[in-house]
């Protein structure tokens, strides 16, 4: 600052010099400006007037700065508190269905974690930074982090079921009508019959996988509210192709009459086999009491999904659905879900009011969360 303030003085002084000539007298030993004005008056009123200057040269870039910095606030806060956008300060995962459609602006990131989805931009182009290429339309690749760039926005369509993004800076959300699996999952999960894998993302519902027979058997189990006693069961299990972590349920399932394996000869239970939907749909059946065993049975395996029809447990819509998409964790899900309002086979009921009289859900919660649900069934 002294620095500074001694140049103003050098500027200054050579301005000063004629009329301080005039007022103060000089000698043969300090000619024309005594020192002692110099070091004494005159240094003291110059520093005074630099410093001044100083400050209010300070002072105005500090105000255009602070309004620059108000105008980009102003903006965000209109975005956000205006309903039109959502900001996340790292990324944070978000779970969508198809047909929604998520907008993301200038300096934000995303990527895609599961599902698959579309990327179209107005402006420019994002920037891929998995590879340094732009990318502006097309599929997104899963696992690639993108970023847009200065004066875009880019549209991210959902083309799945479902899916996963982790999103960074501001978005906006446009939901489509589509059937809302992500809320049926989180409703399920609340009433203690539906849980998460280990994946990290997306509450690790893995709704984009197909499923597995072991996962179908213990959605299952917890439909009928037998899943407490199979963890407690000793019954031995006749399969070899059962880890430990499963054994419990695949013996108590098997003692129980609920499965048979998909060779029971062979001792192959078929635990991390691709589950079908007439295999699940089997599996519901036997939950509301329908038997496809005996001399009279309900049904047989292969004609699930059409007497499901029949007995009011499935739509003609939920049918076609099932037999023309690729059946996935999101699928399980719907029919568990729906599955509650079906009527069991000895007519004492639905399946819910059962697992309410039973003790295995609390009535009163079990409305409250299915209240919050909107999700119609296919007609």
């Amino acid at each position: 600052m002294k620095g500074k303030i001694a140049v103003a003085v050098c500027a200054a002084g050579a301005l000063l010099c004629a009329s301080v000539a005039l007022a103060v007298g000089g000698s043969a030993e300090d000619p024309l400006i005594s020192k002692s004005y110099i070091d004494g008056e005159y240094t003291t009123q110059t520093l005074a007037k630099a410093e001044e200057r100083i400050a209010q040269s300070h002072d105005a870039l500090y105000q255009e700065a602070a309004a620059g910095l108000k105008t980009v606030y102003d903006t965000y806060a209109a975005r956000v508190g205006g309903g039109t956008g959502t900001y996340h300060s790292a990324f944070t995962d978000l779970r969508v269905k198809e047909g929604d459609q998520i907008q993301v602006n200038t300096g934000s990131g995303f990527l895609l974690l599961a599902g698959s989805a579309d990327l179209s931009c107005t402006g420019n182009k994002t920037i891929d930074l998995s590879s340094g290429w732009e990318k502006g339309t097309g599929a997104l690749e899963t696992g690639r982090r993108y970023l847009v760039s200065e004066d875009t926005v880019a549209t991210l369509t959902v083309t799945s079921p479902t899916a996963v993004l982790s999103l960074e800076g501001y978005h906006t959300l446009t939901e489509s009508s589509s059937t809302d699996y992500n809320a049926l999952a989180d409703a399920l999960r609340t009433l203690g019959l539906f849980q998460g894998s280990g994946t990290g993302y997306g509450s690790g519902y893995d709704l984009e996988a197909a499923p597995t027979r072991i996962q179908g058997l213990i959605l299952f189990l917890r439909l009928i509210g037998e899943e407490e006693a199979a963890l407690a069961s000793t019954a031995a299990c006749p399969f070899t192709d059962v880890p430990d972590w499963c054994r419990p349920y695949v013996a108590y399932a098997y003692a129980q009459g609920y499965t048979k394996g998909m060779d029971e000869e062979g001792g192959i239970f078929g635990t991390n086999d691709t589950l079908t939907a007439g295999q699940y749909v089997t599996f519901l059946l036997r939950a509301l009491g329908y038997q496809d065993s005996g001399e009279a049975p309900d049904f047989t395996w292969d004609t699930a999904l059409e007497r499901a029809v029949e007995l009011g447990v499935l739509t003609p819509g939920e049918e076609a659905m099932l037999t023309s998409e690729t059946f996935l964790r999101a699928q399980v899900v719907y029919l568990s879900y729906f599955a509650l309002d079906a009527p069991c086979q000895d007519g004492s009921g639905t399946l819910l009011e059962r697992l309410v009289s039973g003790g295995i859900l609390d009535g009163a919660v079990a409305s409250v969360v299915r209240s919050g649900v909107e999700v119609s069934r296919l007609p």
